[in-house]
């Protein structure tokens, strides 16, 4: 059986309402965007596609190793952006900021440990974002330029990230729905 999967890392409620706040201001300019479920919203480190059943433990176990000695992670949501540019938006999102460097890093041990397990490794440099909606259509789109640049985004509150998942995803007409298959977690900063 064929599972298509990603690994990435969640976050928490309060991220996911701030989000949920952002899109609703956003949609007000009635552009034509298919905008993202907040509860479906996550970091994705690596997409890994269609893979085998049987292959879940293995990748689990292979980043688990990778990571185990990597402490938890402080990252905080910031930054409205566009691909491919905010002038012509295919997919809106928000950036990181916080230890994007160690995120980074974690990102590159995720893919130090698929690799040997045939999964190629990422060409393109790691841009660690938050996808909150894809343009479906032209319409009404320079309003939703004009709403981008205008937009007064509050700061979000930081978060410690401390573990990642593999996640399972089916696509359904209404959107993807996702499954953790598997926690990894960070290691736990040494008591003084």
């Amino acid at each position: 059986m064929m599972i298509r999967s990603f690994i990435a890392i969640d976050f928490p409620d309060e991220t996911r309402k701030a989000l949920e706040d952002i899109q609703k201001e956003l949609k007000q300019c009635g552009a034509g965007v298919r905008w993202v479920k907040p509860s479906s919203i996550h970091l994705t480190l690596k997409f890994l596609g269609n893979i085998q059943a049987a292959l879940v433990e293995e990748i689990a176990l292979a980043v688990a190793q990778e990571i185990r000695d990597q402490p938890p992670i402080t990252l905080r949501p910031a930054g409205l952006g566009a691909f491919p540019s905010r002038r012509k938006p295919r997919v809106i999102w928000i950036g990181m900021e916080g230890e994007v460097q160690r995120l980074n890093g974690i990102q590159a041990r995720v893919e130090n440990a698929l690799e040997p397990l045939g999964f190629v490794r990422e060409k393109r440099d790691f841009r660690p974002h938050l996808t909150i909606g894809r343009v479906k259509d032209r319409r009404r789109l320079q309003s939703l330029v004009d709403a981008m640049a205008t937009l007064d985004m509050e700061p979000f509150n930081s978060f410690d990230a401390d573990e990642i998942i593999l996640y399972k995803s089916d696509l359904r007409p209404t959107g993807a729905i996702y499954t953790k298959l598997h926690r990894m977690p960070l290691a736990a900063p040494a008591s003084p």
